[in-house]
């Protein structure tokens, strides 16, 4: 690519963030004058206006906003290479992955022990948040990978490509104190009229607890607590008769402490299964693909 390909992706983009020429051409150490120019040249060669003047400054057109897009991530792909190269030099591969909380639990941590058995030489850069944020990151270039759910909003971006790892399910826990962890049988009357704390930010999970009780012929009942962090909801679980719905997953790792249990409640599984989702226009990678084989391999070891 060359040089001054590169400055017009990187005024769109600019311009995108900033609004401004002014300050577009202080970002990009050059004058506006200079860069009003290059706006005009680039809008000529795409055959559309890309900016609209406003009394907020530039406001993007569709097609401007379409443009803006494109050249972020084009940008970023650029730095991508740029990083991989770099980290070869080094002898250490980099791996930008973005995963959901509860799969930071155990799948992944298992998966990255294998990798530091047989895999290439990875640092690796984690970054947790709720899918629509971790799918928008990978969209847009900054994440290589989101092991996590594949959203429908997402389902029309071609560049997004899902591979199955498993469906979620989901369990009732709470502590070893509560009345109802040592009984084998348990009405969902009894469910409906105990104390819940409601888990971190969940949909399919907040979806499929109100379905739950409804399927029942019952009125979903309020949590009383809520809290951004399974750890703190645990404690909560610890200090008071309160119960949790939460992903299978998740009440495996806390059940492994004697003061936590899974009650007996058969539970159906979601709709949206877990995933790792990929970019089809980026090729994959070593680092890549041995940290997808070791995430299948995790989760053939956890079945078992």
């Amino acid at each position: 690519m060359d040089h001054l390909r590169l400055r017009a992706l990187t005024l769109v983009a600019t311009l995108g963030d900033t609004g401004s020429l002014h300050q577009a051409a202080r970002r990009m150490n050059t004058s506006q004058p200079a860069l009003s120019v290059m706006l005009q040249e680039v809008e000529r060669v795409l055959g559309g206006q890309l900016f609209e003047r406003s009394r907020r400054g530039l406001v993007p057109t569709d097609k401007g906003a379409y443009a803006i897009r494109q050249a972020r991530l084009m940008l970023a792909d650029l730095r991508r290479v740029q990083e991989e190269f770099a980290a070869d030099r080094n002898g250490c591969a980099l791996l930008r992955v973005g995963a959901l909380p509860l799969l930071m639990l155990e799948i992944v941590p298992r998966a990255l022990a294998m990798l530091r058995r047989t895999g290439p030489a990875l640092r690796v850069e984690f970054h947790e948040g709720a899918a629509s944020d971790l799918l928008s990151g990978l969209a847009e270039g900054s994440l290589d990978l989101v092991v996590g759910r594949m959203l429908p909003e997402f389902a029309d971006n071609p560049d997004l490509e899902p591979r199955y790892l498993f469906t979620e399910s989901f369990c009732i826990i709470g502590g070893a104190h509560h009345p109802l962890a040592a009984r084998r049988k348990i009405a969902w009357t009894e469910l409906g009229a105990a104390d819940w704390v409601r888990a971190p930010s969940n949909t399919a999970l907040s979806d499929f607890f109100v379905e739950a009780f409804q399927r029942q012929g019952l009125t979903p009942p309020q949590p009383i607590y809520q809290s951004a962090s399974f750890y703190s909801c645990i404690t909560i679980l610890l200090t008071s008769e309160c119960l949790m719905m939460v992903p299978r997953e998740v009440g495996r790792h806390f059940a492994q402490q004697a003061a936590i249990r899974i009650l007996p409640v058969k539970l159906g599984e979601a709709s949206a299964p877990f995933s790792i989702v990929k970019r089809r226009s980026r090729a994959d990678t070593p680092a890549t693909t041995a940290f997808a084989k070791a995430v299948a391999q995790a989760l053939r070891n956890r079945q078992r």
